[in-house]
């Protein structure tokens, strides 16, 4: 009869290193970081690699206004 494991990881398993950059959007007009909800979002697929050296394998752009002074502008995200 095979022991029943436990919840959790396995006893000397090693702790995850993976480190996501996340930086946070903002309007180019006036620096307000409030915006409204996304719309048209467009996935376009090309791998290559960060300013920081970190890989990306699609670049992600969704519209959104800004809620301080009504400008529009996309937001880049690296997936």
């Amino acid at each position: 009869m095979a022991a029943k494991r436990g919840p959790g990881r396995p006893k000397g398993s090693k702790n995850a290193t993976d480190v996501v950059v996340v930086e946070r959007s903002h309007c180019p007009k006036c620096g307000s970081s409030r915006r409204s909800e996304y719309w048209g979002r467009l996935t376009q697929k090309c791998p290559g690699l960060r300013a920081d050296g970190t890989p990306y394998t699609s670049i992600i752009r969704r519209r959104c206004r800004c809620l301080d002074c009504g400008q529009v502008r996309i937001d880049k995200e690296y997936g």
